[in-house]
């Protein structure tokens, strides 16, 4: 069976990868599409620091989500995006603070800098047709 564990073990960053690709541009997404259900996550000071109403700050957000999660998909630059994209969630979850939520985000971040490590999978669009 070393055959099934080569291929297991080759699909193991893309898998990585696109489950986080799948969780940017839904979150992105949501937030786009649906901006006034996020507002309430939006820390008390980024508006008055910005001086940029909550919503705006939300869609710049999911704009930046589904952006790099689609760059992230490409599998362009795939160190430089999936760093960003983690010190996105090491912000979000530092925000948050020590809950079910911001653990969540902070493991998040952990696979985006397991992914920024391995930088890049046989598994990319642009690998394939380059």
């Amino acid at each position: 069976m070393p055959q099934a564990t080569d291929l297991a073990k080759r699909l193991a960053p893309a898998v990585l990868r696109y489950g986080l690709v799948v969780l940017f541009l839904w979150f992105g997404f949501s937030q786009v599409t649906a901006p006034n259900d996020w507002v309430s996550w939006v820390p008390i000071w980024v508006p008055s620091f910005t001086h940029l109403d909550a919503r705006i700050v939300v869609l710049l957000n999911g704009g930046f989500e589904v952006i790099f999660g689609i760059i992230l998909f490409l599998g362009v630059y795939v160190r430089w995006v999936a760093i960003l994209l983690a010190l996105h969630l090491f912000l979000i979850a530092y925000e948050i603070g020590y809950n079910d939520i911001g653990v969540r985000d902070f493991t998040l971040a952990i696979a985006c800098i397991s992914v920024a490590l391995y930088d890049g999978d046989e598994w990319s669009p642009v690998r394939k047709f380059s």
